[in-house]
């Protein structure tokens, strides 16, 4: 289909396709270590799945109730029984849970930045105060302290995708937008602060996604009222999956929707990339995406 919004690609999904198929041999995770945030449910659980049918030897899912963390667990297992699922109860504010939980994982090779938040919608003036701080709290001290405490560990030519939104880019004149300030601007500051990773550890692949709109706990929260555009939960996790592997490596640094063909990517995004270095960030003349 076209894409509702300005975009860099002609096709969009709402769904899987065969291109990023977590079976396709050319995105095979044998071997690999990855981490996840925010893995109990949603999107986390979905990618935790995706990871495991690409072939990864070991998953580590970290999230706050380590029930849900057990239930993906025995469900990722029992769907791929070569895959090994370990369970880290940390809150990603919590420094010393983070830390502890780096140090017990060691090294690893993907890391899925999920977990985040989002407050019921308000107005500037009608919100609270301590809940709207608290959306920067997870969503940007959060993705630090994670980060910080897991790079020592990093294996390089490793990869991190970090789930912002298409909030963080879209005009807050939009409707569904209005009283969604402080998640807007969290999540814009999500994608600046793993556009500077990507710039400080070059040996590293980093991606900012916007992982699609999927109807999660989060979305009935938001009240976001998009049921016209519901994508896929497997969209975005199976997407994620073959960004941990050499043929998105050229987008490194970019913000990139989880709907945008990779097809496209690899041979419209890419050229462009190599005559427009800021095409795709959050910098003055990154965006729009069409032009």
């Amino acid at each position: 289909m076209q894409p509702p919004y300005p975009a860099p690609v002609t096709v969009w999904h709402n769904d899987t396709y065969d291109a990023i198929d977590p079976t396709r041999p050319e995105l095979s995770q044998t071997g690999k270590i990855i981490v996840i945030t925010g893995a109990g449910a949603g999107i986390g659980r979905e990618v935790a799945a995706a990871f495991a049918q690409a072939g990864a030897s070991t998953i580590h899912i970290l999230g706050r109730t380590k029930s849900l963390l057990e239930e993906t667990k025995q469900i990722v297992e029992k769907q791929n029984p070569g895959t090994n699922v370990v369970v880290h109860t940390a809150d990603i504010v919590d420094e010393a849970a983070v830390t502890a939980a780096a140090k017990n994982i060691g090294s690893w090779d993907v890391i899925v930045a999920n977990a985040g938040y989002i407050p019921s919608p308000e107005t500037i003036e009608s919100s609270d105060a301590n809940e709207w701080w608290k959306t920067f709290e997870i969503n940007i001290k959060g993705n630090y302290l994670f980060s910080r405490a897991f790079l020592p560990y990093k294996n390089s030519g490793g990869t991190i995708v970090a789930y912002s939104s298409g909030f963080a880019f879209l005009p807050p004149s939009l409707p569904f937008l209005a009283k969604n300030s402080s998640y807007s601007t969290s999540k814009v500051g999500t994608a600046r602060f793993y556009e500077f990773l990507a710039i400080e550890h070059p040996d590293l692949n980093v991606f900012i996604v916007q992982p699609g709109v999927i109807r999660t706990a989060l979305y009935e929260k938001g009240e976001l009222q998009l049921d016209d555009t519901i994508d896929s939960i497997k969209l975005p996790a199976h997407f994620t999956v073959w960004l941990a592997t050499h043929e998105a490596r050229p987008l490194s640094g970019r913000v990139l929707f989880a709907n945008w063909d990779i097809e496209q990517l690899k041979s419209i995004v890419v050229p462009r990339l190599e005559k427009d270095p800021i095409f795709l960030t959050t910098t003055f003349g990154g965006f729009p995406f069409a032009g």
